[in-house]
């Protein structure tokens, strides 16, 4: 044992989206956290493509920009895999002790995988127990990406001399975060649609009482929408994407801007809503559940979507900016209305960045009671 040890420093999350890089970190003060700082950068188109790193050197320099000019403490870090490149899928497995079960898992997905399982990096989740006939059997969420793929990942860290503490897939970083804030505990019977609307793909997690229990990736993101756009009108990639933020109203359908992409948003609206139909009729007997839509990703930041998605789909839709409400913050430095719109494109970096950190569930307190003279 050490004399004199070091404190591990707070992990910062890095959230590798295919347009964007994302980093959050938070610190423990006393029984608090406090937001140390966040950032992000754009990416080089091509840099990223379907979750897979083609070009470090691009990647490295946004990292290295980062670090720069923000206030990070340390070096530790962890970060995720997405896209296409992530392949989710539900087993049903015999309930087997640990070690048992590893095993197993490696034998069922040989016939799923498009190459031998030691050629990916994988991991699981075990979300319940199941009856099938009159054996009970595990139900296992599975999540696999090419092991060159993660190596890639590995190396673009240690180039910077970062520790790479762990690797893991959006779903699970979306989870912690829901669960960091109570949002959803493992006995409620509310279920969750979380809606990531990236830059260029879209991922819908369903949670139902407490763990993910589907996960799917659509190649739908707001640069389709910045694309269809330019095209209508015949303008600039750049000169797109500030008319989609400065004017892209989804609660004035009857603008020329919405006409331009409607047929896009028709398109994802009906996705979400067939993905939670498919899940009750799969996993809930066909049975309707109490459910709620939270969208996350920058393009959940568009004026009126929220609203748009909830008409289109019939479910309470809310934007997830509970970023801001992760931890404290010096409002020297951030102000609220900051990072209430920074909140949606921060859900999975703050998941990431949380993962050392213990759930704070935050209870409402009870009234006082009256003193009877």
């Amino acid at each position: 044992m050490a004399l004199f040890s070091k404190a591990k420093t707070p992990i910062i999350g890095v959230d590798l989206g295919s347009g964007f890089v994302k980093m959050a970190q938070f610190n423990k003060v006393g029984n608090s956290l406090k937001l140390v700082d966040f950032g992000f950068l754009g990416i080089p188109d091509g840099a990223i493509v379907e979750g897979k790193i083609e070009r470090i050197n691009d990647i490295k320099e946004v990292l290295q920009n980062l670090l720069t000019y923000h206030a990070f403490i340390g070096n530790r870090v962890a970060t995720n895999v997405s896209g296409k490149l992530v392949m989710v899928r539900e087993l049903i497995m015999d309930d087997l002790p640990p070690q048992e079960l590893d095993e197993a898992i490696k034998w069922e997905v040989t016939n799923i995988l498009p190459a031998s399982i030691d050629t990916f990096s994988y991991d699981y989740q075990v979300i319940g127990k199941v009856e099938e006939g009159e054996n009970e059997k595990l139900h296992v969420l599975f999540a696999a990406a090419p092991m060159e793929a993660v190596q890639t990942i590995g190396e673009l860290f240690k180039s910077l001399n970062l520790e790479l503490v762990s690797i893991e897939v959006e779903a699970f970083s979306v989870l912690r975060l829901l669960r960091f804030l109570g949002e959803i505990s493992k006995g409620g019977e509310r279920l969750i649609a979380a809606i990531n609307l990236g830059h260029n793909y879209t991922s819908i997690n369903i949670v139902d009482r407490g763990l993910v229990r589907f996960s799917r990736t659509l190649p739908w993101g707001g640069k389709r929408l910045t694309d269809k756009i330019a095209y209508f009108y015949g303008i600039s990639t750049e000169e797109a994407e500030k008319k989609k933020i400065n004017e892209l109203n989804f609660a004035d359908r009857n603008s020329q801007i919405f006409q331009s992409i409607q047929d896009d948003i028709r398109e994802i609206t009906l996705e979400i809503k067939r993905s939670i139909s498919f899940y009750f009729s799969k996993y809930n007997d066909g049975k309707v559940m109490d459910t709620v839509i939270i969208l996350e990703g920058g393009t959940a930041n568009a004026k009126g979507i929220d609203k748009l998605i909830e008409e289109e789909t019939g479910y309470p839709t809310v934007v997830n900016r509970l970023f801001a409400d992760v931890a404290q913050y010096d409002p020297n430095l951030f102000t609220k209305e900051y990072l209430l719109e920074m909140s949606p494109s921060f859900a999975i970096a703050t998941g990431l960045a949380l993962k050392e950190h213990q759930i704070q569930i935050k209870k409402k307190e009870k009234p006082k009671e009256k003193v009877r003279r």
